[in-house]
């Protein structure tokens, strides 16, 4: 068996596709189409912060990794961060710090990587700055979802880990806000990109054909 997990929030979920269920969707309807034995799981839960996966992560790897068959292979995705970087009442009163969002990458790396050597992480991506969220209490900024997003690469670049920095190949699009469904989560197109993306870095490097 070769298992593909992914990890993250509502953005790994697909919150926001109305056709396809976003990006781990469309990689499942690729990769399974290439071998029977072939899985891909969607393991993203809406709202939740890197805090609230580390809390799961290795109940929900290890029901679904076994090293007890030669030749099974696993590859693991996170995304996580976006919720962390949430203003909670007020634009700079954020839900996890820059300081413990650090830790828990960095420990989440380490349980990754314990289950298996193929690690991805996969950065998060820019909301429109020109939305005044404040929906629910809560704010976003691309300001603030950088830094985080910073953190995932400087870390992934100690590690050694491969890093798709989402976050750059967003903003390098001209008008990269008509590929937000809501002005946070992907709609359809968006989507659809970021699985481009995603599965080309992930045969350039190798790690699925």
């Amino acid at each position: 068996m070769f298992g593909i997990l992914c990890f993250g929030d509502s953005i790994t979920f697909g919150r926001g596709d109305s056709v396809k269920d976003g990006w781990v969707a469309k990689l499942r309807e690729y990769f399974e189409s290439k071998d029977f034995f072939n899985g891909v799981y969607n393991l993203g839960i809406c709202g939740q912060t890197s805090n609230e996966l580390l809390k799961r992560f290795e109940t929900e790897a290890n029901s679904r990794i076994s090293f007890k068959r030669s030749g099974d292979k696993y590859l693991i995705l996170i995304g996580i961060g976006t919720n962390d970087s949430r203003g909670m009442n007020s634009p700079n009163n954020v839900k996890v710090s820059l300081e413990q969002y650090k830790q828990n990458i960095k420990e989440l790396a380490n349980l990754a990587k314990s289950k298996t050597k193929e690690v991805v992480f996969i950065g998060l991506i820019p909301v429109d700055d020109k939305l005044r969220f404040g929906y629910e209490d809560t704010y976003f900024s691309n300001e603030r979802i950088q830094k985080y997003n910073d953190i995932i690469k400087q870390l992934c670049e100690e590690k050694n880990i491969p890093f798709i920095n989402l976050f750059n190949d967003f903003k390098n699009q001209d008008n990269y806000e008509q590929l937000l469904a809501d002005g946070l989560h992907p709609n359809n197109k968006g989507y659809e990109f970021m699985y481009i993306k995603i599965k080309e870095f992930l045969i350039k490097n190798r790690l699925i054909n």
